[in-house]
């Protein structure tokens, strides 16, 4: 989740660097660097599959979007939810909550949850959207402690594979699932395999969740007995290996989803794991215009003789702007550094 300031056609800008306030409040150079490389490589898996100038409303309940909260214009108590498109177009400079991505989901904007205001790019608008599903993230709210996003960025939280909550680790214990050898030693390139399946969704919905054995192979659970699907309430969140490949598809189990109501766990085009690879794909597509190219393009603008002194001051920046990182490391850099790194751009030569 993140502001819709910080998606994919706003590229990051680097925030003037001063002197550290207090020790907890500062930063690196280079962790803010990296911070802003994580941020671009989300944007990219959560939006490279989407179409900014469309609203996805005609294509229906999509099996897996980017979804978005205007609180500008449905505030609490109200539920609604916008689709990418219409959080670029229709509710710029709002408030808005970025959800990650949500199942089966019709887009919102323009319908009868927000008053007058009509949507710009799909006019013809559903009163409402009845097979929607909304819980307290489209408040901006999250996890069993109710906490408003943006949360302390340092706090790891995981997303339900089920309900689509996140949750704070550390308020939602979760005991790990995996293939026996990585049960053993809590291998971590086996973990990020796994699932988290909250506490709440085990009990509730799918109790045989708690059954499932360490390992690989698939498991039917249609012959546990009442007892053993009656659920404690001290049960912990799970976190499974491979959980949907695991999941059984025969009559009996099969039943057992459509009972309540989780048939898409059948449904590849739901699997978080195929949006993600989805969208590695269509950014492997994507050919970023080559410095040659480029080049062109800029003397077609200004002439070669201007192109070449934008190149020129472009590189020193880019020269320049690596010393002050390989300079720091990981040390804070202070207001001190940064005003000596800018008297060296100021003697730098300058081109007519």
């Amino acid at each position: 989740m993140e502001n819709n300031e910080e998606k994919q056609e706003t590229a990051p800008v680097a925030a003037p660097v001063t002197a550290p306030v207090a020790e907890e409040d500062s930063i690196t150079l280079k962790q803010m660097v990296e911070d802003m490389e994580d941020a671009e490589k989300t944007a990219q898996l959560l939006f490279a599959t989407q179409d900014p100038q469309v609203c996805t409303f005609p294509e229906g309940y999509v099996p897996r979007q980017t979804v978005f909260a205007c609180l500008t214009c449905t505030p609490a108590p109200e539920l609604a939810g916008v689709c990418y498109g219409c959080s670029l177009h229709c509710h710029e400079d709002h408030n808005i909550i970025e959800l990650y991505t949500k199942r089966k989901f019709k887009c919102d904007c323009g319908n009868s949850k927000f008053g007058d205001k009509k949507c710009t790019l799909y006019e013809e608008k559903d009163e409402k959207n009845e097979f929607n599903e909304y819980n307290h993230n489209y408040h901006g709210k999250f996890c069993t402690c109710d906490a408003f996003y943006p949360d302390e960025p340092e706090r790891a939280f995981m997303q339900c594979e089920l309900c689509e909550d996140w949750f704070h680790d550390d308020h939602t214990p979760a005991t790990f699932v995996g293939t026996e050898e990585g049960q053993a030693n809590g291998d971590a390139s086996v973990q990020n395999t796994a699932s988290m399946i909250c506490s709440t969704c085990i009990r509730q919905k799918l109790p045989f969740i708690a059954h499932i054995p360490a390992g690989k192979d698939v498991f039917c659970h249609s012959k546990l007995s009442a007892e053993q699907l009656v659920i404690p309430e001290d049960q912990k969140a799970l976190m499974i290996s491979h959980f949907r490949k695991r999941l059984c598809k025969c009559t009996d189990c099969t039943r057992i989803y459509d009972l309540a109501d989780c048939e898409y766990l059948m449904d590849e085009e739901d699997d978080m794991t195929k949006f993600d690879e989805d969208s590695k794909k269509a950014i492997e597509r994507e050919q970023p215009m080559s410095e040659g190219d480029e080049m062109r393009e800029l003397v077609r603008s200004v002439g070669m003789e201007g192109a070449q002194v934008v190149y020129r001051g472009l590189n020193e920046f880019k020269r320049k702007f690596q010393e002050l990182i390989d300079k720091a490391g990981d040390r804070i850099i202070t207001e001190a550094d940064v005003k000596e790194w800018t008297e060296t751009l100021k003697k730098r030569p300058r081109h007519e």
